[in-house]
């Protein structure tokens, strides 16, 4: 199966950023270096721990699926659509999951993190210099 964009979304706590990207051929590659990216962003610049790209990797027969997680330092997900329309289901979900998550009292500590490894600014270059942003 043919898919025209992909929703990328990083997460990191109850933090969540979302880009609809056009889906290209070389889109497993560009997957692996993005994710590859990202994780090294978020992570702790102590943190040696090998990068494991998870369903990136896992499924060798090189067919696209329609959904693949990477979880590390917060998780990374791609999923695949026909249209615009179709992600943007997909994003109300991810946004209403943040709201929920993010109510009641969050510790300076996580609030601290997420300002230091997850800001959009950071995470949309990351994104923009692998993927086309739809």
């Amino acid at each position: 199966m043919s898919f025209k964009y992909t929703l990328l979304i990083s997460q990191y706590y109850h933090s969540r950023h979302m880009f609809i990207v056009n889906h290209k051929e070389d889109f497993l590659e560009q997957a692996k270096k993005c994710t590859t990216g990202l994780i090294e962003y978020k992570r702790d610049k102590d943190n040696n721990r090998e990068i494991d790209l998870g369903d990136l990797v896992y499924f060798k027969d090189g067919v696209i699926r329609r959904r693949y997680n990477v979880n590390d330092q917060g998780d990374i997900y791609f999923i695949q659509g026909d249209s615009i329309q179709s992600l943007m289901k997909e994003i109300s979900h991810y946004e209403e999951m943040s709201i929920k998550e993010s109510r009641g009292y969050i510790k300076k500590a996580i609030l601290n993190n997420i300002a230091e490894h997850h800001r959009l600014s950071e995470i949309t270059k990351i994104v923009e210099k692998y993927f086309e942003v739809a």
